[in-house]
């Protein structure tokens, strides 16, 4: 059986953020990621953001991260004019108004960010180490998968609380941020619609995507667009031609050829989300942190009462289980 001072469960944000916090000290950490890759609900394809986008400028955690790792951040795109779809279809381009006018995006994409905080991990970083059950007792916690067994210390499960009551943990019923939603990007030669005088930004009642953004990269020409799906329809026949035909009515004939669509649904994965994911609660929970038990810490996004569910909160959740981890050293 190997053995560790501190176990984290979940190569997400937080859980790279408090791995490598914890490694610069010099202190014994494991790191368990049951994907084949690290960064858990942030994921990129070519450079496009198939899950969380942007960052805040009060996002301050986020913002002194991207400094250090040497990213360069840049300007959601919000010149122009929103698009809106009604239930019976009718449209409308004549709202100036761009629903993430402020929002930061990272050049190249948020993995820049993840992929950076896991190459520092080396050995430490244990991927496609999928636990079934923690089970703690008073020498310590033991971790268990299909081919490994771990004992550590301490525990930290830097993942949403759903996904942890599921190694045998009793933790409170918190729903997942964002887990029951899929999304589509659409990438084009160029960001056509932009010549029209629209920013990219769509809201439609209709469907299958309910909210559009301009999802271009910057300092090139080419385009793309993303959408997020209304709960349940990425599981409809035909997804896709459907979505790109939604773009073609609202952005005109040029959408209807992109050059490439990448589609994540969320809610069949299955190291983010569980059935009752598929159910999004009707507006942003009001997140609180769950308290520790003597070896076992809880710090997913989802567990903090700063930014619960978004990427801040991501670090600001791995900020307090590090300061519990330094009343406890190896």
């Amino acid at each position: 059986m190997d053995q560790t001072g501190t176990c984290i469960i979940g190569a997400g944000l937080s859980g790279l953020a408090l791995g490598t916090a914890l490694r610069s000290e010099g202190r014994d950490v494991t790191l368990l990621e049951a994907r084949d890759r690290a960064g858990g609900r942030v994921l990129s394809h070519q450079g496009h953001d198939l899950g969380p986008s942007w960052i805040w400028p009060h996002n301050h955690r986020m913002l002194a991260l991207a400094k250090r790792l040497g990213l360069r951040s840049f300007p959601q795109y919000a010149s122009g004019r929103l698009v809106f779809e009604d239930g019976a279809g009718a449209i409308r381009r004549d709202l100036d108004f761009a629903t993430m006018g402020g929002a930061l995006r990272i050049q190249g994409g948020l993995t820049r960010v993840t992929d950076a905080l896991a190459d520092t991990l080396g050995h430490s970083l244990r991927l496609d180490h999928s636990v079934r059950r923690v089970t703690e007792d008073g020498s310590g916690v033991t971790l268990s998968g299909d081919n490994f067994e771990i004992q550590a210390a301490r525990v930290v499960f830097a993942l949403p609380p759903r996904l942890t009551a599921g190694f045998g943990v009793a933790v409170p019923d918190v729903p997942t941020w964002m887990a029951g939603h899929a999304k589509l990007i659409a990438t084009y030669d160029t960001p056509f619609w932009r010549d029209s005088g629209l920013n990219g930004d769509a809201i439609s009642h209709n469907g299958p995507l309910a909210e559009i953004h301009d999802a271009s990269p910057v300092d090139t020409n080419a385009g793309a667009l993303f959408g997020f799906a209304h709960p349940g329809a990425a599981h409809q026949s035909g997804f896709r031609d459907l979505a790109i035909a939604q773009l073609t009515r609202l952005f005109g004939p040029l959408a209807a050829t992109p050059n490439d669509v990448f589609v994540k649904n969320w809610s069949d994965d299955v190291a983010t989300a569980t059935q009752a994911d598929r159910t999004p609660p009707s507006g942003h929970p009001a997140y609180s942190a769950i308290p520790p038990t003597e070896r076992l810490i809880f710090a997913g996004s989802e567990t903090s009462p700063i930014d619960g569910g978004f990427l801040e909160g991501a670090l600001a959740a791995a900020e307090a289980a590090h300061e519990i981890l330094g009343r406890h050293p190896d």
